[in-house]
This record gives structure tokens, C-alpha cells and sequence, in this order.
């Protein structure tokens, strides 16, 4: 690894693990400093791209809908790199998006599980089964009445506890997410469980740009700018068109005016950055956040779903 330039392109600001635990890890060794950098998503896509080229990285560390970006830039011929290998992780990773990544990079790709709770909860084998990392964590799939949920079938939620964590403790945490923990073992000998999860589902957004062509916005973009900068956790936003975004929120009263207020101005906002014509914000106050299989809403849905997904 010492002769790979990694790069982890994703959000670099506020509470999210991954970036943390790279940053701690460039302080730790400070001779992979010029190794292994970070690169914000909430750039521009042209500027996200110009960083990756000049730095040219052989491993990347990101989420499907980056890596799915990404191969749809190679196919382009504005990728001035190969990466060796893709890292994905954070979003469900589709068949199809592998397969539209391993095509379009030329490359292999390996995905995980983690939460910020803990970051490797599962890794994928060179068989593409994903194994829970049950020697430093301990997962019970549970039912909606929170009672253990039997080796196959699909649970309603999981409760997490952190083996390794002797500094704030985690026992049986409520992930809130589906998975099936299968009873066979895996043909790569591992005696690790082979576990399925059903994750969050997030679509990247087609938008109108200046230059008449369109901007991708990529969905963990658009949730940081909202949690981050608006403040709100709880949301929605489904695209109407080229132009327009609609934005359902759950508060009520008085707080739910000044919420879409504040979301309102952090899209717009991030939508010039972006290199959007203009963007029009509808909002839906106080209405129910749909919840999909996982138990988690999707939280970004486009106008029409990418072929490749």
C-alpha cells in the first residue's frame, strides 16, 4: 500500500467518520500525507475532477453514486487516470452500478458496511460476499417486536454492539437497518458470517446547467448541505425537473417555516456553486417522510432513475 495514492473523495466537513478517521490516520503516519488526500464532493463536479486528475490516485475511496460519476466521465475520455481498485461504501451498491464501475474504470471494485457507530462492519472477499467483522462486533438481526430474527430471513432492524469502542461504550445500538445473515458459510474460507444488507437507495440528480449541458448532483451532496448547513435531518427532496426540486418536510408550526426557509437558502446557495442556471425549491411541510424497505426514507429521488442503476 505504501506505493498507492489513495484517494478518499467524499464529504470532508462535519460528522461523518470516514473523514475523521482519515484525517487521524494522515497524523498517525505523516509519511502517507502525500498519499492519501481527501477531496470534497460538494465542489463542482469539473473541479472535483480537475483535483483527481492532477493528483491521479491508483485506489479510490468513495460512495456508488461518486463511482458511478466517475465511470461515466472515463466513458467521456476526461478521466486522465486508471485507479486498480474501487472502494465503495455509505449507499447501497447495486449490480448494476458495479458492474457499470467495473466496466467503465476498468477496475475491480470492493464494497463495505459501516456506520459511524463502527466503520467496518462488514468487507467484502475476493467472492463478493460481504462478512460481518463478528470477532470485534456483535450484530442481532431483530423483528419489529425487537425479537431475534432466525439465520435467512430478512430482519426488520439490527442492534449493534462495539467490541472495540472502551471509550463510549455500544451495546445493542439500533442500526435501523435490514439484513440477513446467511447460515452457509462462504467458499473463500472465511469463517466470518456472510451477511446481506438492504441500505439506503439515494439517486444522483440531472440538473440544468449554465453551459446548456447537465449537472449531476450527487445525493450525499445534497443531504450534507441540508443537515450541515440548513439543520434538518428529516427530510425528502424529489426532483420535478431540470429546474426544480421538491423539498418534504416532517415538522410542524412555526419551526417547519423557518426550516424550509433555511433549506431553501443552503440549496440555493449550493446550486451556484455547482454551476446550476437557477434552481426553484417547492416545499411540502408537514407531511410524513416515506419510509422504504431498509426503514430508512430515501431521502433524494430523481425525476427518472439512470439506466446503469
Amino acid at each position: 500500500m505504501l506505493a498507492e495514492r489513495i484517494a478518499f473523495v467524499g464529504a470532508t466537513t462535519g460528522h461523518f467518520a470516514s473523514m475523521v478517521s482519515m484525517q487521524r490516520l494522515r497524523q498517525l503516519n505523516p509519511f502517507m500525507a502525500q498519499s492519501l488526500r481527501c477531496f470534497s464532493i460538494l465542489q463542482s463536479p469539473s473541479a472535483l475532477l480537475d483535483e483527481l486528475n492532477a493528483f491521479a490516485p491508483t485506489v479510490i475511496a468513495t460512495y456508488p453514486s461518486v463511482a458511478a460519476l466517475l465511470a461515466d466521465v472515463a466513458a467521456q475520455g476526461a478521466l486522465h487516470f486508471a485507479p486498480k481498485e474501487i472502494w465503495t461504501g455509505g449507499e447501497t451498491l447495486s449490480a448494476a452500478v458495479r458492474r457499470h464501475v467495473e466496466q467503465g474504470l476498468g477496475c475491480m471494485v470492493r464494497n463495505s458496511y459501516g456506520a459511524s457507530e463502527f466503520m467496518s462492519i462488514g468487507w467484502e472477499c475476493q467472492h463478493g460476499q460481504m462478512h460481518a467483522n463478528t470477532d470485534w462486533l456483535i450484530l442481532e438481526p431483530i423483528d419489529a417486536q425487537g425479537q431475534p430474527v432466525p439465520p435467512g430471513q430478512v430482519s426488520h432492524s439490527i442492534l449493534l454492539t462495539n467490541l472495540a469502542n472502551f471509550v463510549q461504550p455500544l451495546i445493542r445500538y439500533d442500526l435501523g437497518d435490514q439484513i440477513t445473515v446467511h447460515p452457509e458459510r462462504c467458499e473463500c474460507g472465511s469463517s466470518l458470517p456472510v451477511i446481506e444488507v438492504q441500505g439506503r437507495r439515494d439517486d444522483p440528480l440531472l440538473m440544468a446547467g449554465l453551459d446548456g449541458h447537465l449537472v449531476t448532483l450527487l445525493p450525499l451532496a445534497l443531504t450534507t448541505v441540508l443537515e450541515d448547513d440548513a439543520g434538518v435531518f428529516d427530510f425528502q427532496l424529489r426532483q420535478q425537473d431540470d429546474h426544480t426540486l421538491v423539498l418534504r418536510l416532517d415538522p410542524h408550526g412555526a419551526d417547519a417555516a423557518a426550516a424550509a426557509a433555511r433549506c431553501r437558502n443552503a440549496l440555493e446557495k449550493f446550486a451556484v456553486t455547482q454551476g446550476l442556471t437557477r434552481l426553484r425549491v417547492r416545499t411540502e411541510l408537514g407531511r410524513p417522510v416515506t419510509r422504504g424497505r431498509s426503514g430508512k426514507p430515501q431521502r433524494v429521488v430523481a425525476k427518472m432513475q439512470r439506466k446503469h442503476r
